[in-house]
């Protein structure tokens, strides 16, 4: 009979947030009406996995992280019709399963056709198992801020993994990047990465930096994973009715902004992949042109270490690291 090993959040330290985490045996769901039982082989760690208190705000039960994954579907339900035992998909769970306490860092999932991608075999593993939350909200921000070819967009937290492919579909869409990082040495990197500029935020002035690269217009928009502090200097950056995303939380949960920004129209509101998604339309636009971005190496996604599901301790200290490099996996 098999066994379905899961990583669960047990209960909810705050004074040490993974100190509640436990690896056990789940029974293997079964496959109802609609549903597709996937057997998930690898599921990436983001984070925002490393907040694991967030999740005491969806359930006061044990808990399953993990909002995407990659798996080999193992059992279909009646009325399924896209997709076959043995394939290669993708799986989103932000819609139904990760409120629910069933994320992918467990071995069987059971999921809504509708959310599930059939894996085409010009993707590897470690591409698509990262299909969905980077990717998707690169495009998505990028696309709402509506930045015309040749301005310039600000992003902070640029080193990251979402910060690379950023810069990747940015450049691949005419638009310029302006790339805050906290270490110099990450300045070269970029560049080659194709970053148009990039500003130091622990040693140089952000607002004037950006003001004298752009001749003083400033950039036309703005996303920022920090928050805190930085927000501050990014809402300064941005030119006169300029619209800034937050989608991070690396700074804190506090975002400061100048009042005198706020006179000159600068919009900030947060970006949510979670909330894009529960849109069909809007899932299949990302599905159809990130597949595409992916396929045509226009946007590369980065793999970094890979640990064991039972390791999943040293998945979340390397994740935390500073400068790890490509993005941490969990595998079976």
């Amino acid at each position: 009979m098999l066994g379905n090993r899961a990583v669960v959040v047990q209960r909810f330290d705050t004074e040490n947030l993974d100190a509640g985490l436990a690896l056990v045996t789940k029974l293997v769901p079964e496959a109802e009406p609609g549903h597709v039982v996937v057997h998930i082989t690898l599921r990436p760690v983001h984070p925002t996995d490393l907040n694991i208190k967030r999740y005491s705000t969806w359930t006061s039960g044990s808990f399953t992280p993990g909002p995407e994954g990659f798996g080999i579907v193992h059992e279909v339900g009646e009325g399924v019709m896209g997709v076959v035992k043995g394939q290669r998909v993708v799986v989103f769970l932000t819609l139904e399963n990760l409120p629910n306490g069933e994320g992918s860092w467990q071995e069987y999932v059971s999921v809504r056709e509708d959310l599930i991608w059939v894996v085409p075999d010009s993707i590897s593993d470690e591409d698509a198992a990262q299909f969905v939350i980077i990717p998707w909200t690169v495009h998505g921000m990028l696309s709402d801020l509506q930045v015309p070819k040749g301005e310039y967009v600000l992003q902070t937290a640029a080193g990251s993994v979402l910060g690379r492919q950023f810069i990747q579909l940015a450049k691949h869409w005419g638009i310029k990047t302006i790339n805050v990082v906290r270490r110099a040495e990450q300045k070269d990197e970029l560049k080659a990465l194709g970053a148009d500029e990039v500003i130091c935020s622990t040693d140089e002035d952000v607002p004037a930096r950006v003001k004298e690269i752009t001749g003083g217009k400033l950039a036309y928009g703005a996303v920022d994973a920090v928050a805190g502090e930085l927000t501050k200097q990014v809402t300064a950056s941005v030119r006169d009715g300029g619209q800034v995303y937050i989608y991070g939380v690396l700074g804190g949960f506090d975002a400061i902004v100048g009042v005198g920004d706020l006179f000159r129209g600068v919009c900030v509101s947060a970006w949510f992949v979670y909330q894009e998604l529960s849109f069909p339309a809007r899932r299949q636009v990302f599905i159809d042109e990130v597949s595409k971005l992916i396929e045509d190496k226009i946007i590369v996604p980065t793999a970094g270490e890979t640990y064991e599901l039972a390791d999943y301790q040293l998945a979340l200290e390397k994740t935390g690291q500073v400068g790890r490099g490509g993005k941490v996996f969990l595998k079976n």
